[in-house]
């Protein structure tokens, strides 16, 4: 019992030197980057500590071995060795080991709060890329269709005119769901190439193929369209060589390929292309489902993307994903 009672007290002092460490030091100094005031800190806490372990051997510990009936172990000679031992020297494997923990926590709570951050980033950019309509292919979608009209081919421009309204219509409305139909993807996508071949009149091939039946598979809105509007990056030039673009589907059960090819304006490296938000979109619906390969040439780039996507009955629970995934940013 005596020796139990005797070990409490110590610890007590280790435990109240650890908690004035962790909870006043090291926020008040270390954190702050003032190692004098810090150091300065150490040496008196490295005192009291030792004075507290001097006082407690040379008069309570007495006291309780009288209070037991007990012989004392340690002899008056020992007791400033036995206070440096025990108090001063034990107090620093506690200290450190709790400090220890203390900045593993922050530095875990930092990595959340840059991954919070991060997150709460990428899902303003979905939000303004779903709604986002760039004023150039308006303008230009416009431009074409009054030309068209002035030139009396009031079927074209009619064709074109609601095909810009079924582009419009999916980029600020039904883009705000948490999944949408393969189907209307891809026909959002069709649409606009149909707009851009009209406009570019001879300048523009495309080729568009799907293989396999949509059905009910549902992807996230707007994830497949910045592809195609990539390439017309890579169009804007003022030489008479013709555009192309050769893209194809296949829908084989839940996975989906799309094959991009598309020539470019020659000496252009590739980079221009922003695939990086297409990226980070990629990563947070379906990071570990998907794979992503581009490959660019003279003449040429390919783009070609393999993903796993949903049926339409698995919106519930991609929903209840990305809520899981709001929630634990915001820890």
């Amino acid at each position: 019992m005596p020796f139990f009672i005797k070990t409490l007290l110590l610890l007590l002092i280790h435990i109240s030197a650890c908690y004035l460490f962790i909870d006043y030091l090291m926020p008040r100094y270390l954190f702050r980057a003032e190692y004098t005031a810090l150091v300065i800190s150490i040496l008196i806490v490295s005192s009291l500590i030792l004075f507290v372990s001097y006082f407690i051997h040379k008069t309570i510990f007495p006291l309780i071995d009288v209070a037991f009936n007990h012989q004392p172990i340690i002899l008056p000679q020992h007791i400033w060795w036995t206070s440096i031992t025990s108090g001063l020297l034990s107090a620093p494997k506690v200290i450190c080991a709790a400090t220890a923990i203390k900045l593993l926590k922050r530095w875990w709570l930092k990595q959340k709060e840059k991954e919070k951050l991060e997150k709460e980033k990428l899902i303003t950019e979905l939000q303004l890329l779903k709604t986002q309509v760039h004023p150039e292919f308006l303008f230009s979608s416009l431009n074409n269709i009054t030309l068209l009209t002035q030139k009396k081919c009031i079927d074209k421009a009619s064709t074109s005119l609601l095909k810009l309204a079924d582009i419009l219509s999916y980029m600020l409305y039904e883009s705000g769901n948490v999944l949408v139909p393969l189907e209307k993807e891809i026909k959002t996508i069709k649409d606009f190439l149909a707009m851009a071949k009209t406009e570019m009149e001879d300048q523009l091939e495309t080729d568009v193929a799907v293989r396999g039946k949509t059905g009910s598979k549902m992807i996230v809105p707007l994830l497949l369209f910045p592809f195609i509007e990539n390439c017309f990056l890579l169009f804007k030039n003022d030489t008479p060589e013709k555009a192309w673009i050769s893209l194809q589907f296949e829908i084989v059960n839940t996975e989906l390929t799309m094959k991009l090819i598309h020539g470019k304006r020659r000496g252009d490296s590739g980079e221009a292309n922003s695939l990086e938000k297409i990226i980070k979109r990629l990563e947070f619906f379906y990071a570990g489902n998907y794979q992503l390969k581009t490959t660019v040439d003279s003449e040429m780039m390919m783009t070609h993307l393999k993903i796993t996507i949903h049926e339409s009955r698995e919106v519930s629970k991609f929903n209840a994903f990305l809520n899981k995934e709001t929630m634990y940013a915001s820890i």
